[in-house]
């Protein structure tokens, strides 16, 4: 029996659990540019209580720094007229220079814009400007979600925004060229999963948790797929190995418990639970995360599906009796 991507993804179905995390997108989709920066400056003030992003490295910034420099000799105008921009999705050199940074140098730029903020060298929330009722929605929404799942909304709030003609879910090639960077903080690099010994699944994660890409796409079928969560699967090594190097890199991936099955071919499906943390977040906050693996029967990955959890409690519904 031949392996089908249409028959992966319906692996262990009852682990995507319904998330709010898509709705609460949609509704900040659904503002206005002034609300959306608004809720922004709400965001990292308010939740920043709770949700305190980690300082950038030093190496990120250098690549978001003549970005930044621009902006910072711009009148309050102009600044406000650069951040709607990239906020809108403007064709402009800006907006396409942000918008070919990776996820970690997007977020070391806003980061880094934030403080800018702070410290009255960028104009903040326009003079004036009064919270809407769509805004409150939107800010109570994210206050209602778990830890995780607030680094989630926040980060692609801002990852989507600039200006880029190829966009697409699966284009990961722009970002996958910068240079990578030493981690801050080491991370687990021995695995030991409960119910699992699969030893594709434990290389694959021992990989990432080293940035070694290259040794994780290795593990993969030459047709293998990683569907990230909230999106189509990414089909093929050198697609999967952009993602990766785009998107994972700095992670600590720390899975706790799972469960395998051999189906009638000698293939497997796995299931696993765990939890992820990000460089951006600090070593005490993390999301809340579900991987399902197809091997197939030579002991390669043909699927991987990562799956976004509410919470700690349904960690415990997805574990094996």
């Amino acid at each position: 029996m031949s392996l089908s991507l249409e028959s992966a993804q319906k692996i262990f179905s009852g682990t995507q659990v319904p998330s709010p995390i898509p709705a609460t997108i949609a509704l900040f989709e659904q503002l206005s540019v002034d609300d959306k920066l608004a809720l922004l400056w709400f965001a990292y003030t308010e939740l920043g209580r709770t949700i305190t992003p980690a300082a950038p490295g030093a190496a990120r910034l250098q690549l978001a720094e003549g970005l930044l420099n621009q902006i910072k000799k711009m009148s309050n105008d102009e600044q406000m007229q650069v951040m709607r921009e990239m906020t809108d999705h403007v064709d402009t050199p800006l907006s396409r220079s942000y918008a070919n940074f990776s996820v970690n140098t997007k977020l070391a730029f806003w980061y880094e814009l934030g403080e800018l903020m702070k410290q009255g060298i960028v104009t903040p929330v326009p003079p004036g400007y009064q919270m809407g009722a769509g805004v409150k929605v939107v800010l109570e929404a994210i206050q209602k979600l778990d830890p995780g799942q607030q680094i989630t909304v926040l980060r692609n709030t801002v990852v989507d925004m600039g200006y880029d003609p190829g966009a697409d879910s699966s284009n990961y090639a722009k970002a996958a060229m910068e240079p990578m960077f030493p981690r801050t903080t080491p991370s687990p690099t021995k695995i030991t999963i409960e119910g699992v010994t699969e030893p594709a699944v434990l290389s694959y994660i021992e990989a990432l948790n080293v940035d070694n890409f290259d040794a994780a796409v290795a593990l993969f079928t030459p047709n293998g797929a990683l569907q990230p969560p909230f999106q189509k699967p990414i089909v093929g090594p050198q697609a999967i190995a952009a993602y990766l190097r785009a998107e994972a890199q700095g992670l600590n991936i720390m899975p706790e418990t799972g469960i395998s099955e051999v189906l009638v071919d000698g293939s497997k499906q796995i299931k696993i639970t765990g939890r992820v943390q990000t460089p951006w977040f600090g070593v005490q906050l993390g999301m809340n995360i579900a991987w399902r693996f197809l091997i197939n029967p030579e002991g390669k990955i043909f699927f991987v599906a990562i799956d976004m959890l509410a919470s700690p409690q349904e960690l415990l519904n997805l574990r094996p009796a």
